[in-house]
């Protein structure tokens, strides 16, 4: 009976100590979900554009294991994983360099007391491309400290829409004597609503115009069939940031594994083969210039599906599948290699959009992530950013970044590919 007393005794101290020690902090868990398919598009009153955060696909880091991503605009990525503790921060890509942090700071705090910051300190190996070859090293180190606050719970109305009970969570990051602060709102269930940042003397002010499951299932629905001309003979000419120009060609239909398919030349070197299925966009066959070789698919392996047959605002897609190696142009099987592949998108909103081709109605904003994972290669080929789709004439801006992600401890990961494009000029073969 006496060690009973003991035993119960000790479990009701830990439990006091427990809950005294969580008194007055506000739980955070489930006000920034990491799921797929989740996003959020801000305005940004003073400028007039309107940005994306959305949480689309996953890396394997060596070291790590799994971790979401969360691709912002302008190319920049990060990658996030919860824990006990919240949401941790494991690398920041952006389209000319990437950091890791050590060690993996808190991206935002499982939980927070108002009137006690949490403090941390962290420091980020900095890894850019200097010589411009795609071979990535380590070129330095930069030092943050980070402080999160916790304020009282508010109520928050934007564009006529309450949000009750939403968290507000100041983020003040100190970068070689500069500070920024970053006021998060966030809702319930929903994730962040409203972002307030200053930097010196100016502030800038993001909310939130639409959401994941903000907007009715039936709004603006476009097939992809009047989205993508998909004939032989199209060039697409696009400009990038630095005013060279790519081009993207249809040549003549080739069957691949028994099904017609049109192949699309880049000027990178890659040629994707698609065909249009009641599925959608299917992906059949693609030949990677890096490495020299292609990936197709055998029955009863299904072909990718890159983009659903019906897109509209606020839906997620998926697709998995298993591929098949060959060599180039030999089409030799490679036994030993089956990669998984996986493409996710998300339509997260229509917007005029104007390019050196011209200003297209509705465009379809479209986060995009897919990656070809093998283990027996010990990487991952990843691509994600956004696209933006116009009607009967496909791509006419995107904003891609691909990158190599190795599970070799040694291999240093690298960006190989960098795709800030806009439509220049669509000919279609005088069709």
């Amino acid at each position: 009976m006496p060690d009973r007393i003991k035993h119960l005794t000790l479990t009701i101290a830990v439990l006091i100590a427990l809950f005294s020690g969580n008194a007055g902090a506000y739980d955070l868990r489930g006000y920034f979900p990491l799921y797929d398919g989740r996003f959020w598009n801000f305005k940004d009153a003073q400028a007039g554009e309107t940005v994306t955060w959305a949480v689309n696909g996953t890396l394997t880091l060596k070291n790590v294991g799994r971790v979401t991503l969360m691709a912002l605009d302008n190319g920049r990525f990060l990658c996030l994983r919860e824990d006990w503790d919240g949401i941790h921060l494991y690398g920041d890509y952006s389209a000319d360099e990437y950091r890791i942090p050590e060690p993996p700071p808190l991206f935002l705090p499982s939980a927070l007391k108002p009137g006690e910051p949490v403090d941390q300190s962290v420091t980020f190996k900095v890894f850019s491309d200097p010589d411009k070859n795609i071979n990535f090293k380590e070129t330095g180190t930069i030092t943050q400290s980070i402080r999160f606050i916790s304020k009282e719970l508010e109520d928050v109305t934007i564009a006529g829409t309450v949000f009750k009970n939403c968290a507000v969570v100041e983020k003040i990051t100190t970068e070689q004597q500069n500070s920024t602060s970053e006021t998060l709102y966030l809702a319930p269930g929903i994730g962040p609503i409203k972002r307030v940042v200053t930097r010196g003397n100016e502030k800038q002010v993001y909310t939130v115009t639409s959401h994941a499951g903000s907007r009715s299932p039936s709004t603006g629905a476009v097939s992809i069939k009047e989205i993508m001309p998909f004939a032989p003979g199209i060039t697409w000419t696009y400009r990038d940031q630095q005013g060279a120009i790519w081009k993207t060609l249809t040549k003549d239909k080739e069957r691949v594994e028994g099904t017609e398919t049109l192949p699309f030349f880049e000027d990178t070197g890659d040629i994707f083969y698609y065909s249009i299925t009641p599925q959608g966009l299917v992906l059949n066959r693609r030949f990677w210039s890096l490495v020299g070789g292609c990936t197709d698919f055998h029955p009863p392996d299904s072909p990718l599906v890159v983009l659903p047959a019906v897109m509209q605002p606020g839906t997620y897609h998926s697709s998995i599948t298993n591929a098949c190696v060959h060599t180039w142009p030999s089409l030799t099987l490679l036994e030993e290699f089956y990669p998984e592949m996986h493409c996710g998108s998300i339509a997260v909103l229509q917007e005029d959009v104007t390019v050196p081709a011209g200003t297209y109605r509705d465009c379809l904003k479209v986060c995009l992530f897919s990656v070809s994972r093998n283990f027996s290669m010990n990487n991952e080929q990843l691509r994600i950013g956004y696209i933006w789709l116009a009607k009967d004439a496909g791509v006419i801006r995107k904003k891609l970044v691909d990158m190599t992600n190795y599970f070799n401890p040694q291999r240093i990961n690298r960006i190989t590919s960098i795709k800030f494009w806009d439509l220049q000029s669509i000919d279609k073969g005088g069709k």
